[in-house]
């Protein structure tokens, strides 16, 4: 195996996996205030704000999937869960474009050759977005001349790099998924992110026109590292985002669940039209009830995504990848998250009443950002279906499809 000179770090993060742990969540601590007050103006700016993004790089959490080596500080999933479940507790927008951000690094970390990949981080962590709409590109000697226009391209607008994806025939004429890596300076930026939901993310579109991209920026994006010497360099792709997209669901469900648990003592239910004083909300028998179904809920699908991805840990730990079952696993953990937790902050935001509705309510922003991030193919209630295929032994490794 290859050994590599770790790169300098200005602040170095503990090397020892419990305490480097305890380092990643304390650093989500250290930046909640600014992300809190920069979650504001990326919702005003449809992008991450300039105040979150550098909060975020400052605490070293967005190099958690790179490798250290490499400028990075590589986490294991379950810790990866954790820092994400934080950051969507302070706002799923915000957390959302730093999974993209942190899990593009860590992808081009290791997709490329080492010898290309410290080219690309010598000046520091190489944050990519991407997208996997397919454009064209045409075979040129030493590589591809590539163009097209790739839409929901989350954290474009704070990337150095962007992976244009592209389809291309094999050697055998079956036509498979190749991505280009392209500096940010050889696209244009689109300015179309106008959504419900998850405005924050600035998941606008790019194009490029005829750009040459060289052989060694050509990578498949459903595929492996060409190093496997850190666990997260042997995730494909999928686990890569399946490890940590539930964890912003359940933190903000968490989130909604906070609001209000803090709210009910001051809801009175028609207490503007009764002249007599209603019972508090937090005093009906009947919210208890739900309070703590929903509380429960959220504990249970929690539970099913960390034992899930302490099995990611010890299988990819001991040098093996992520095989179908255990892809079945995060797949079914990561569509329940998301559909727990539209369900927990609909509910909520119901309970809370008129205040709910007003444009600056955290209720409110939960209710249009979680289910904008329904709609996303690894989240949504798809994967049901791909369980149902799993279990009735339909589906091979060679016939599974994306959700």
């Amino acid at each position: 195996m290859t050994t590599y000179a770790p790169a300098p770090a200005a602040s170095a993060w503990p090397t020892e996996p419990a305490a480097r742990r305890a380092h990643a969540l304390a650093a989500v601590e250290a930046v909640r205030e600014e992300l809190t007050l920069g979650a504001v103006e990326s919702e005003q700016q449809r992008r991450l704000s300039d105040r979150s993004a550098a909060a975020l790089k400052g605490s070293g959490l967005l190099g958690i999937m790179t490798p250290d080596d490499l400028g990075g500080n590589v986490v294991g999933a379950v810790t990866a869960f954790e820092i994400v479940e934080k950051l969507g507790h302070i706002d799923p927008a915000t957390a959302w474009t730093a999974t993209i951000l942190l899990e593009g690094a860590g992808e081009l970390a290791t997709v490329v050759a080492p010898a290309t990949a410290r080219r690309l981080f010598a000046d520091g962590l190489a944050l990519k977005a991407a997208s996997l709409k397919p454009g064209a590109a045409e075979r040129v000697e030493g590589g591809y001349r590539v163009t097209g226009r790739w839409d929901f391209v989350s954290g474009l607008h704070h990337a150095g790099h962007v992976g244009a994806t592209f389809l291309v025939d094999d050697a055998e004429g079956r036509p498979v998924r190749r991505a280009a890596v392209l500096p940010k300076a050889d696209i244009q930026v689109l300015d179309d992110w106008r959504v419900l939901g998850m405005r924050g993310t600035g998941s606008s579109s790019f194009a490029a026109e005829d750009v040459y991209v060289p052989d060694e920026l050509i990578y498949d994006p459903m595929g492996y590292g060409q190093r496997e010497d850190t666990p997260l360099a042997r995730l494909g792709m999928v686990p890569y985002v399946l490890q940590m997209h539930p964890g912003m669901v359940l933190g903000a469900a968490r989130r909604a669940l906070d609001e209000i648990v803090a709210a009910a003592p001051h809801i009175r239910r028609g207490s503007r039209i009764n002249l007599s004083r209603p019972p508090a909300l937090s005093e009906l028998t009947w919210f208890q009830r739900e309070l703590g179904e929903l509380d429960a809920r959220v504990r249970s699908v929690r539970s099913l995504c960390v034992e899930t991805l302490t099995e990611v840990d010890r299988v990819i730990g001991g040098g093996d990848k992520v095989e179908l079952p255990l892809l079945d696993r995060m797949q079914t953990a990561a569509s329940l998250a998301a559909k727990t937790a539209v369900e927990v902050v609909t509910r909520t935001f119901r309970h809370a009443g008129a205040a709910a509705i007003l444009e600056d309510s955290v209720l409110g922003k939960l209710v249009r950002d979680l289910n904008t991030i329904s709609a996303h193919g690894v989240m949504s209630e798809a994967g049901f279906e791909s369980h149902a295929e799993f279990v009735l032994g339909l589906q091979t490794p060679e016939n599974r499809r994306m959700v």
